[in-house]
């Protein structure tokens, strides 16, 4: 089984068609063809259904996929990690979180570490959903993430704790519910939300307490339009503890309500393909970001 026979067959699985799929790989419907055939008979399987609609993969051809797409990205790493050493490309760490893990940490000292070891290699942080993060740790276009949210599949991620994270429920200054002690008090609100769905650490948090969930849900993955929502339309937020910085520079801005019912901790994760395969300026940029972590979150 060739490299050759790999690419050629993801190729067709994300195109849809051979024609579609031989411009992409700018070789001759013919011999995209042979190349698949050849496939075929080494497994000994038929991979690909053909129709006047298109080409459709079987069981068979499915399953490969998913091996495929992760020997080609490996591939890639490998390619990268050799160029890097060698000097000879553009060094690039990409770096996603979702907007909870962006609010919760500061990096500061992890990227003064990571160059002065590495002062030619552009760094870039993605804010992004969870599913978005999966995706291109998928694509190869990001080395890896910290999200609160594990993969919609674990297969074939590294997925590890960090740390854990308290969580908070916060509110403008002068709110009106800024003196509230009890959660029930706050359930008629407004409240801004980062995640939907009927199993959420939110609405898990007022049900646990014998309260069905708010009704008033702005769904918002976006931490300056959540922001904005809290000052412009009185919403409460239940998230994570603001790192030491950014509660400073939003302390005339968001307080944490004291109320006395206790809220939970959230796992902070680290997530990548496969750590082990992580090219060497992206896996010193991942151990300094997980001891930056666990310094400010020493209860791990």
């Amino acid at each position: 089984m060739k490299l050759q026979h790999l690419r050629s067959l993801v190729a067709v699985y994300e195109s849809g068609s051979l024609q579609q799929a031989t411009k992409r790989l700018h070789i001759s419907q013919p011999a995209l063809s042979r190349t698949l055939q050849a496939l075929e008979e080494e497994l000994g399987v038929a991979l690909l259904v053909r129709s006047s609609q298109g080409v459709t993969l079987t069981p068979f051809g499915l399953r490969l996929i998913e091996h495929a797409r992760h020997v080609l990205e490996s591939v890639g790493r490998a390619q990268r990690d050799i160029e890097e050493m060698k000097g000879d490309a553009a060094r690039r760490v990409s770096i996603g979180m979702t907007a909870v893990a962006a609010l919760s940490m500061s990096l500061e000292d992890a990227f003064v570490a990571f160059h002065a070891k590495f002062p030619e290699t552009r760094l870039s942080v993605h804010e992004l959903r969870p599913s978005a993060i999966t995706a291109m740790l998928r694509e190869g276009t990001l080395d890896f993430a910290l999200s609160t949210h594990p993969p919609e599949t674990s297969s074939g991620f590294d997925v590890s704790t960090a740390c854990h994270i308290p969580l908070r429920i916060s509110a403008r200054c002068g709110h009106p519910l800024q003196r509230a002690k009890h959660l029930a008090e706050l359930r008629e609100a407004l409240w801004v939300t980062s995640a939907s769905g009927s199993q959420t650490v939110f609405q898990q948090f007022f049900l646990q307490n014998g309260l069905q969930p708010p009704e008033r849900v702005f769904e918002c993955s976006s931490l300056t339009m959540a922001l904005d929502a809290m000052a412009g339309l009185d919403a409460l937020a239940m998230g994570p503890q603001m790192s030491a910085r950014m509660s400073s520079s939003l302390h005339h801005q968001i307080r944490p309500l004291e109320i006395e019912e206790s809220l939970p901790d959230r796992p902070l994760l680290m997530i990548s393909l496969n750590r082990e395969l992580l090219p060497t300026s992206a896996e010193l940029m991942f151990k300094l970001v997980l001891e930056s972590l666990q310094r400010s979150h020493p209860s791990t």
